[in-house]
Parts: C-alpha cells; sequence; structure tokens
C-alpha cells in the first residue's frame, strides 16, 4: 500500500499520478489507482521537485533596520554589514535565520545551500546558530551549510584558523571571496588547498566588478582542472563576465563548460547594488544566463540576501526569482520561460550534489504543487504554491482567494 497518492498534476507537460511510498516517489504514471493511506487531487496543478535555494546568507538576514541604505559615495554593503556583524549574538543570528527559512518552506523551498560568515568579527557565532537552525529543520528542510570567508582570508591572524575549524565541527563546504583580498589568486590558492585537505567541495563569490581585468573565474577553472576537482565548484555571481567582448566571453565560458563548473546568478542583489558610480552607463550586473546554458554550463538562480544592505526587498521567493531573472537578463520569451524554472530545481540540486532528487521513481518525494499549468503561467502570474511536500509529507498548504466584483 502507498503512504500517499498524489493525483492528476503535470508533470512533464502531461497529467500524471505521483505514488510516494516511505518518503520516495514509487511511480509516475496516469490513471494510478492502487490503494493509499491519503490521497491528495491536484488535478490540471504543475508539479515540480522542491524549489533549491542554491547561494543564501540568512545568517545576515532581516537588518536593514539597522543600518542606512546604499548612497552615492556611501559605505558598500560589506562595510555596513561588517559593523553589524560585531553585535550579532547566536540567539540573534538563530532568530533571524529561522524566520528566513519559514518564509523559503511557505515558498517551495525544499533544500537550501547557506553561507554561514565566519571572520574577526562574528567568530564561530553564526555557525552555532545555523548548527542549531540545521537540527531543528531536519526533516523539513535540507540545509547544507558553507563556511564562508566574506572578509577576506589575510586581514587578520584567526580566519583561516576558524574556517578550518567549522570544517573540523561538520560544515561539508568551504566558501572564498577572493575579490575581498587584494591577491586574489593566494586567496583562491588557500582554498583549494584547504579544500584538498579536508576533501570538501568549494564555494565562491566571484568576479562582483565591471573591470575585466579582475577577472579570476578562468583561474579558478584552470585550479579546478589542475586537481581533478571538476563538478565539485561552484561561482556565484560572474557579474564581470557581462562585462567582457563577445569573443573572449565566449572563450571564457568554453573554460567554466571544461571545468564543470557550477554558475550561480543572485539578479535581485546585483540590480540593488550595481551602477551605483558615476559612470555614463547604468551596469546591473546580471551575468550571461542563456550564454552560460546554451555552452552546457550548469546555471541557477538563488535569492542571495533577505532585508539587508545588500538587497532590502530581498524575499526567499524563488518563483519571484525567476520573474526577477526574465526580465533583467533578457530570459521573456515563451521558450525560455518554459526552462527557467530549471534553474530553480534540477539546476541547483547538481550544483548541492542532491543525488535523490527529481520527478522520477526512487527519487525522495520533495515537491512543490503550483497553481498552475505551466512554467509560463507559474511565473508571469507569480502563482500560489499551494502544497510543498518533504519526503511525502506535506510541510505547508498556501491558499490564495479573491473576488472581482466586475466582468462578472
Amino acid at each position: 500500500m502507498d503512504d500517499l497518492i498524489v493525483h492528476g498534476g503535470i508533470v512533464a507537460g502531461k497529467q500524471q499520478d505521483i505514488a510516494i511510498q516511505q518518503g520516495r516517489i514509487r511511480a509516475i504514471a496516469p490513471g494510478l489507482h492502487t490503494i493509499a493511506h491519503e490521497q491528495l487531487d491536484v488535478t490540471g496543478k504543475l508539479v515540480l521537485p522542491g524549489f533549491v535555494e542554491s547561494h543564501i546568507h540568512p545568517d545576515k538576514a532581516f537588518v536593514a533596520d539597522r543600518a542606512p541604505g546604499l548612497q552615492a559615495g556611501g559605505p558598500t554593503p560589506q562595510v555596513l554589514l561588517a559593523e553589524l556583524k560585531k553585535a550579532f549574538t547566536v540567539d540573534d543570528v538563530y532568530q533571524r535565520a529561522r524566520r528566513a527559512l519559514r518564509y523559503a518552506m511557505r515558498h517551495g523551498c525544499t533544500a537550501m545551500r547557506a553561507h554561514v560568515e565566519i571572520d574577526a568579527y562574528v567568530g564561530l557565532r553564526g555557525v552555532e546558530a545555523l548548527q542549531r537552525l540545521q537540527a531543528e529543520c531536519a526533516g523539513v528542510l535540507d540545509l547544507q551549510l558553507v563556511a564562508f570567508a566574506q572578509e577576506g582570508i589575510v586581514h587578520d591572524d584567526v580566519t583561516q584558523g576558524m574556517l578550518r575549524e567549522a570544517l573540523q565541527m561538520g560544515l561539508p563546504v568551504l566558501g572564498g571571496c577572493p575579490y575581498m583580498d587584494e591577491n586574489q589568486h593566494r586567496h583562491i590558492d588557500w582554498f583549494f588547498d584547504t579544500a584538498e585537505a579536508f576533501n570538501v567541495p568549494l564555494d565562491f563569490h566571484a568576479d562582483s566588478s565591471d573591470d575585466p581585468p579582475l577577472l579570476t573565474c578562468t583561474y579558478i577553472a584552470e585550479q579546478t582542472i589542475a586537481r581533478g576537482m571538476q563538478g565539485r565548484v561552484v561561482l556565484g555571481h560572474l557579474c564581470t563576465l557581462d562585462m567582457l567582448e563577445a569573443e573572449h566571453r565566449t572563450r571564457v565560458i568554453d573554460l567554466l563548460q571544461r571545468a564543470g563548473m557550477h554558475t550561480i546568478s543572485l539578479p535581485a542583489t546585483e540590480l540593488h547594488v550595481k551602477g551605483r558610480s558615476q559612470a555614463p552607463r547604468t551596469w546591473r550586473g546580471i551575468t550571461r544566463i542563456s550564454e552560460l546554458r546554451a555552452a552546457g554550463v550548469n546555471v541557477s538562480i538563488s535569492t542571495n540576501n533577505i532585508v539587508n544592505p545588500f538587497t532590502p526587498y530581498g524575499h526567499p521567493d524563488l518563483l519571484r526569482q525567476a520573474l526577477v531573472a526574465a526580465m533583467a537578463a533578457h530570459l521573456g520569451n515563451l521558450e525560455q520561460l518554459a526552462w527557467l524554472l530549471d534553474l530553480v530545481t534540477v539546476n541547483p540540486a547538481r550544483a548541492l550534489g542532491l543525488t535523490d532528487y527529481g520527478l522520477s521513481p526512487g527519487c525522495r518525494a520533495d515537491l512543490v504543487v503550483l497553481d498552475a499549468s505551466s512554467p509560463e503561467q507559474a511565473i508571469t502570474e507569480q502563482v500560489e504554491k499551494l502544497w510543498v511536500l518533504k519526503a511525502g509529507q506535506v510541510v505547508a498548504h498556501n491558499t490564495r482567494t479573491s473576488e472581482v466584483l466586475a466582468l462578472q
């Protein structure tokens, strides 16, 4: 006997049923009539594997009211957050991050990679808070934590040691930020050496500027190939890619493909932070999503920041991020909208190494049911996430009602 039958959903463009047994998908086919303990009728509604937040910062969420907004000639968001982090406590981080994760789950997220900042300002307090939250969320959200060096690694004599300590505490990913150190190659080398020593994958914030000579993704790709780490390195941002001449950009993207890079665009943050200089043109920093995809590079989009100086209006709703990406990266044609939701589902799942993810028999039954019949409708109408399932159990149920009094 099955535990749950999800009836009549649109799966891969066809109306099908999903049989779930012991937290996994047993079968997907039209007209499944097996006996089950529970039935869920989602007839005509789009069923996707659960959304995956692949690059997000819950430890510094909901602090926009503690700092001024960005202003011409004013401090950068990095500077503003560095000052705020000095006052972060474990409980403060825990409470704000918990709020962010609840929103994410309500909006269909079933897996997440979160960057936890480790530096002389905040120490390991963020690690303690997020590991506490990780244990609390077990079974309802897969939370993968990154030991992340937002402030660089050479400005003090404690950060490198704390990053190693965080890996010893069980954090499974190491995250660097080369542009925060003057010698970016030295920064990158340290992270590759440390990742090799601990046998963990890498996740870099890379190439956030509009200055092509500062490009580092090529060096990261070369190191990835040289050290045999293909498929185990993620690059977030990649804004500089948008500034390269077409021929140069093609060569760089080809190298990223050969290195098996996973790439993540963060459109909401780029649109808020970039283009604030006095340059004659306003550059908004969105990487070349469609070119990366066409070249066979695994590309995703994610929320990044939530209500802080980097993104004051940030919200962990990947359906919203898909709309922002569609508008900002020229992805609004119907054939593009048709594949855009891959960038918040199957693609980030690959980046995080989720091997039992998807809509196939044997995969874990992590699902989101949208009040739409197609990806295009889901994105353009920003529909409700009706049901969110984790391992076959309902973890969120949302409704939206309206009454149109005219034109009846």
